[in-house]
């Protein structure tokens, strides 16, 4: 092969020289992104820059025969790095959101744990930025300063000479999908490679109306489990109510296992007229009773897109029975309350918190209920911290109640 380095301008010529399968899958990847983004190289600047590290990557795999050495660098130099590069730049509301999801997927997923070296100056991002996109309620853009003292701090972490490898944070690939696989030589294994086997990335999500859908971010259906838990009187159900209606809106039909409150109780009555939207009622059902316990949350799940009881604790089922529903019925949504103990802790066991892909807490802030709001402090598909004022349906910031844009 002639040693003519690819580029922006000679790759069709010089790709077709090459053996596309044989590159490593993260080359591989880089080639498909290639082919759909490369239109759009000189419109939006994530995605030149995503170009650019893998030519840059794929040079250095054709022609220099260099290894690329940052396979165990820590993903967290990556992110650091990203941010520095925020410096003085104006970022859309969108663009924040993004970097932040990014950063709280590979915590998700242990690429960056709390045994991290840089944990803590991680944190520190995500928190920064998470502020700074919360009090975006008026602008959509913001210019992003990075004081003198902290800047020098992470700048040091930066010029760590760990800058070889692909690890784009906009194409979300880790380093270390650049190792060998390792393979166990059983009769049946009872591990795949992620190598050997086609990982589908096309997954489908959906994203609830309004200032509901800034409060959870685009959800996936499957596995999906939602807990809620907080004050006496904070306003628990109302919430649920008002999620009731927003997945209805999207043509669910949902379920709502009113244990706490009979049938015949005045509130139901004044929760539907105030919190469900008249075209959504033929979508959501109620029932007071649990007769056959587990077996008739099983019996919902054949007509329910999504099922919410109020709460887990009258339902009379130990705590692991709410991880056994996800698993074995992963296309029902299930929403659930938790009554909580004096001591603050949800009864029968915090293993649901950890089960759930979302974990939403509702705090009382005084008897008028007006000021009473649900945050989520755990979110595997939006951004935690996000306030949300129930009374009035509106995102929040920390300091005051500012309708989102």
């Amino acid at each position: 092969m002639e040693k003519q380095h690819i580029s922006l301008v000679n790759y069709n010529n010089a790709i077709s020289k090459v053996r596309i399968k044989d590159l490593p899958d993260i080359l591989q990847k880089g080639h498909q992104f290639f082919l759909e983004a490369k239109e759009f190289y000189d419109r939006e600047p994530e995605i030149k820059e995503t170009i650019d590290m893998y030519l840059e990557q794929l040079n250095a795999h054709l022609f220099e025969n260099r290894k690329v050495h940052n396979q165990d660098a820590m993903v967290s130099v990556f992110f650091i790095r990203a941010f520095l590069d925020m410096h003085h730049t104006i970022q859309s509301k969108k663009e924040l959101r993004k970097f932040i999801l990014s950063l709280q997927k590979a915590v998700s997923r242990k690429e960056i744990t709390k045994r991290d070296v840089y944990a803590k100056h991680i944190e520190e991002v995500q928190d920064k930025l998470i502020r700074q996109y919360n009090e975006m309620i008026l602008v959509d853009h913001v210019n992003i300063i990075i004081n003198r003292k902290w800047r020098s701090e992470l700048q040091k972490i930066a010029n760590q000479d760990s800058s070889e490898g692909l690890g784009s944070i906009n194409t979300m690939i880790s380093p270390k999908e650049n190792r060998v696989p390792m393979t166990i030589s059983t009769k049946k294994s009872l591990f795949t490679s992620f190598d050997q086997q086609p990982i589908t990335t096309n997954t489908p999500t959906f994203r609830l109306p309004g200032e509901m859908g800034e409060l959870l971010g685009d959800l996936e259906k499957f596995e999906l489990a939602v807990t809620i838990e907080g004050d006496q009187g904070g306003g628990k159900t109302r919430f649920t109510y008002q999620l009731a209606d927003a997945f209805a809106s999207i043509g669910n039909n949902v379920a709502i296992f009113t244990l706490e409150i009979g049938g015949k109780s005045d509130l139901i009555t004044r929760m539907k007229n105030e919190y469900l939207s008249p075209q959504n009622r033929n979508r959501i059902s109620r029932a007071d009773q649990l007769p056959d316990g587990y077996k008739t949350i099983e019996a919902a799940t054949k007509n329910f897109d999504v099922i919410i009881i109020d709460s887990w604790n009258k339902t009379g089922l130990p705590s692991q029975d709410f991880d056994r529903l996800r698993k074995q019925y992963p296309n029902t949504i299930f929403i659930v309350i938790f009554q909580r103990t004096t001591g603050k802790t949800i009864r029968g066991g915090t293993a649901p918190l950890y089960d759930a892909g979302i974990n939403i807490e509702v705090i009382k802030l005084d008897d008028t209920f007006k000021n009473n709001y649900a945050v989520t402090t755990k979110n595997r598909y939006g951004i935690t911290g996000i306030k949300y004022n129930i009374f009035s349906k509106e995102i929040i910031n920390s300091d005051s109640l500012y309708k989102s844009q």
